[in-house]
């Protein structure tokens, strides 16, 4: 698999699956897949979230998709830039596309659209030794469903702009985005990192957190290269990594 082909050349359109990511990582492992490929599916039976939790979407109505990159020639302190392309590519669709207003990124890879969810990402890594191999790129973005189970935190394209969208235009603007910072991983991924940093949710702001059952509160100050969110509790920068600890959100 070679970086020769433009992101979404090659689209394989899934009624149902148990996940994109992974039929995606079902060809890496055949050796059918190729860089760019893009796997979208109108419903997941286990759509994945980070952690082993679970992505609900209603069938038809959002955009579930995954995409394969060839990431050889990159070395594996690069890790969190994917992430942070991955965001913004979501982020500038949104409002550059569809004028939503208010859209942040909640570290480390949910997107907001004021205070609700309207996607989240998970980015699943093949290692081989010293050398990271590929990245499944896994996404699911909120489009026309407008009943939640906890509609308090979620929320979608529909909901914001009180327009029904065509999914599969979705697909076509958000890959446009991808291929338009895609490049920026290779030659400046430090700017890519400084935009997610601009769209942090919460930024400078303060914030409950747990860690240990214990609650603290703090600012935030940022989230570093290696993904760690950075935050000032008693004039000390403390920095933790995901799982480490638990926004509390009001």
């Amino acid at each position: 698999m070679r970086r020769n082909s433009t992101i979404g050349d090659v689209i394989i359109e899934l009624i149902e699956i148990d996940s994109t990511n992974n039929y995606a990582m079902r060809l890496l492992n055949e050796g059918m897949a190729e860089h760019g490929m893009a796997i979208r599916a109108d419903f997941q039976s286990n759509g994945k979230g980070q952690h082993g939790n679970v992505w609900h979407a209603e069938e038809c109505k959002n955009l579930l998709l995954s995409v394969i990159l060839d990431t050889r020639s990159f070395s594996l302190d690069k890790l969190f830039y994917f992430n942070a392309f991955s965001c913004i590519c979501i982020a500038d669709l949104l409002m550059s596309v569809y004028n939503l207003r208010d859209i942040s990124i909640k570290w480390p890879n949910d997107i907001y659209a004021g205070d609700k969810k309207i996607a989240g990402i998970l980015i699943e890594n093949n290692i081989r030794g010293t050398t990271w191999t590929n990245a499944i790129i896994g996404l699911g973005l909120n489009v026309n469903q407008t009943h939640f189970t906890d509609l308090h935190r979620a929320t979608s394209i529909a909901i914001e702009s009180a327009l029904t969208v065509k999914i599969n235009l979705v697909l076509e603007n958000l890959l446009k985005s991808m291929n338009k910072f895609i490049h920026r991983l290779d030659t400046n991924p430090e700017e890519l990192l400084k935009m997610y940093n601009a769209s942090l949710y919460k930024l400078n702001k303060q914030i409950s957190f747990s860690k240990n059952a214990e609650m603290y509160t703090g600012k935030l100050v940022g989230v570093n290269e290696f993904g760690q969110i950075e935050i000032e509790v008693k004039n000390n920068i403390q920095k933790f990594k995901h799982k480490e600890i638990e926004f509390i959100l009001d």
